[in-house]
């Protein structure tokens, strides 16, 4: 189906006289030469072992224990399955080192009996959700669950709308779309690797009467939406200034959403938009000096 797109489209330059051949074979001469790079960085970017096994699975949980995490992270699935892409934290980075990914690890979330945890999981219990409440619309809105483009999707369309919009040349198009993504992805990156490193459980494990939009399987600690939130808001900002503070606030939405949506601790969300933030902000100032200005 890809092949007959891209079969299409040379079609249309034909045909439009807006290309010829030559001008076709050696466009693509180019676009396979950097196709291969890409490919020969995806082929080694360990994202073949991110799965990660039995052993693994259980050195993480043990590893948490020993931090002082007293209700580590179980599938509540049946059967219980492993940890979505475990070892995903290790896949390889775009804008940032593992000594970076490891700098910007956040401190450790609320332990179940602290004061702070009882408090947060008090929270999420009270919010009442219901098909009319506007926090309950808010949940649904950004939920964003497996089978549907998910937070990095949802972002790509926030931007395709604005680029759009502001009728960006297909230079300036690929280049905000670069720069989005390699932030997204990384964000992705860190938040697996700090939910791997703390195996935090969610806050329906500690209240099962909890109502959820869904119930993600894996670690709480930090939010993915949030993280990758604030990694698009940041680097959105940068990109389109007089909108920076409408992203800002769509963030922030995102990330409270996984509150209402009963998904989340609010340590989850506030440190995860917080540490995404931070990670666009490598995506960033690769752009302040990549030359396009």
């Amino acid at each position: 189906m890809l092949k007959q797109l891209a079969d299409d489209q040379k079609r249309a330059k034909l045909v439009s006289g807006t290309a010829s051949s030559t001008d076709i074979a050696a466009g693509e001469a180019i676009a396979n030469a950097v196709a291969e790079k890409a490919l020969a960085r995806l082929r080694t970017d360990g994202m073949g072992q991110a799965a990660g096994n039995p052993t693994i699975w259980a050195q993480l949980e043990s590893n948490a224990a020993a931090r002082g995490n007293t209700m580590t992270w179980k599938s509540m699935e049946t059967p219980a399955r492993p940890m979505m892409l475990a070892m995903f934290g290790n896949v390889k980075l775009w804008q940032i080192n593992t000594k970076q990914r490891d700098s910007l690890r956040p401190e450790p979330p609320p332990y179940p009996g602290s004061e702070k945890f009882k408090q947060e999981l008090a929270e999420v219990a009270s919010i009442k959700r219901n098909t009319n409440s506007k926090e309950w619309q808010i949940a649904l809105y950004w939920a964003d669950g497996v089978g549907t483009y998910t937070p990095p999707g949802h972002w790509n369309e926030i931007a395709s709308f604005k680029i759009a919009g502001e009728k960006l040349s297909e230079l300036r198009t690929a280049r905000a779309f670069s720069l989005l993504n390699m932030a997204m992805a990384d964000a992705g990156i860190c938040v697996w690797d700090t939910k791997s490193y703390y195996f935090t459980a969610r806050p329906s494990q500690a209240d099962p009467s909890l109502k959820t939009i869904g119930l993600p399987n894996f670690p709480s600690y930090t939010s993915g939406h949030s993280t990758f939130s604030g990694a698009a808001a940041s680097v959105l900002g940068y990109l389109f200034p007089s909108s920076a503070a409408t992203y800002s606030k769509m963030a922030l939405e995102a990330s409270e959403s996984r509150i209402y949506g009963g998904i989340h601790f609010r340590s989850d969300c506030e440190v995860g938009l917080r540490c995404g933030n931070a990670i666009g902000s490598f995506s960033v100032n690769f752009g302040r000096n990549d030359g396009s200005q």
